[in-house]
């Protein structure tokens, strides 16, 4: 196969997302794909890029309904000033694999260039959390259901799987990771992006985008500096009485937009540019739906096994945050040191726009590589319903 490059990455502003507070989101007036749209032009702006070289257009989205319907992907494409001057030659399609659409619309890019169909490909991601929550809100209106044959499945416990806080409550349980555990992580989390923030190293991936009504949104509203032990150990539980999950370790709803941009050498060659990475591999994985979030281990582990490397071989690591128990888990069972992972921070301090994530995790991995002299990074996330992914990058 040909080597599949990132060229380039960029994101929006992760805000805080709030149903029922709109007026606390910065992007709140913003449909998702229209952020993706806009975060596109400033992507191909800052490289250079004609948007008549995409030949393929990728879209991650965890909750595809209402108006994150994308229409195969054709929404974000028209609502791009660039690509929808460039004629409509280029194909797109919208990619749900819950947590894991990002990575998962990244990796269809990466396919194209590395069997030859392709030379320069975009993988994006969107959601936003205040116009499209997700979990109760979407199943009392009935527009996400469960099918009936599987109401009484005897094999599948359905009152965890289809809640993303029971099975992190479930995988603490079972892993025995403590409540004190998690919360030092989330502490963590929050100093560490905080330090990044200030230091200006998010400037570098983050575009200043504009609201509908011309407001500029330049910076990322869910990172606490001020968070300490002691106002984390205060919350209360958020999903069962006496449990150990609460909003505290929980990432927090989120809207915003990633994008990549993916060459072969030959188009780098072409437009005159230095990749960040390459893309070692991309491997997915499937496991028991109820401990959801042991499937970045899981997708870990076999990603390291098709790349021949091990776990002392892998330089920085970027573990979504769903939870705490998440990165905790891949940690103690992989044996991962952790002042490797995360080193920014992570979605329990940046958010975790659904769809964004995993080309967010990508990226910052890349320029993390760079930034560190690093030669291999590993970027993984869990998957609601029993899933995880796990890519590798080697720098360039």
């Amino acid at each position: 196969m040909k080597a599949a490059y990132l060229a380039d990455y960029g994101r929006s502003a992760f805000t805080r997302a709030h149903p029922r507070k709109p007026e606390v989101d910065a992007w709140s007036e913003q449909r998702g794909d229209a952020l993706l749209g806009q975060l596109i032009d400033a992507l191909l702006e800052r490289r250079g890029v004609d948007a008549a070289a995409i030949e393929d257009f990728s879209i991650g989205c965890a909750l595809p309904v209402k108006e994150q319907w994308s229409f195969g992907g054709r929404y974000p494409h028209w609502l791009s000033q660039r690509l929808a001057a460039a004629g409509q030659a280029c194909p797109s399609r919208q990619i749900d694999q819950q947590c894991g659409s990002g990575l998962a619309a990244l990796r269809s890019s990466v396919r194209e260039v590395q069997v030859g169909a392709i030379d320069v490909g975009l993988a994006g991601g969107f959601e936003n959390m205040s116009r499209v929550p997700m979990g109760p809100s979407l199943f009392n209106e009935g527009v996400l259901t469960v099918p009936n044959a599987l109401q009484h499945t005897s094999w599948l416990e359905l009152n965890v799987a289809m809640n993303m806080g029971l099975t992190a409550e479930r995988l603490a349980t079972e892993s025995n990771i403590t409540r004190e555990a998690m919360d030092a992580f989330a502490q963590r989390s929050h100093q560490r992006a905080a330090d990044a923030e200030a230091s200006g190293w998010f400037d570098g991936e983050r575009f200043t985008l504009t609201t509908p009504t011309h407001e500029r949104v330049e910076h990322d509203t869910n990172i606490r500096a001020d968070t300490t032990l002691e106002r984390l150990a205060e919350l209360s539980p958020a999903f069962v009485e006496g449990g150990q999950i609460t909003a505290g370790n929980s990432s927090p709803l989120t809207s915003g937009a990633s994008a990549a941009l993916l060459m072969s050498e030959t188009a780098l060659s072409q437009h005159n540019l230095s990749p960040l990475a390459r893309v070692v591999d991309i491997v997915d994985c499937g496991v028991a739906p109820e401990r959801m979030g042991a499937g970045a281990a899981l997708a870990i582990s076999r990603a390291l096994f098709k790349a021949g490397l091990k776990v002392d071989d892998i330089d920085l690591w970027e573990i979504n945050e769903a939870f705490s128990a998440v990165p905790l888990y891949a940690m103690t069972t992989l044996g991962i040191e952790s002042e490797r992972v995360n080193v920014c921070g992570g979605a329990l301090a940046l958010g975790h726009p659904l769809g964004a994530t995993g080309i967010r995790l990508a990226g910052t991995l890349a320029r993390l590589l760079q930034h560190h002299q690093g030669r291999y990074g590993c970027a993984a996330a869990c998957i609601g319903g029993g899933q995880g992914i796990a890519l590798i990058l080697e720098r360039c």
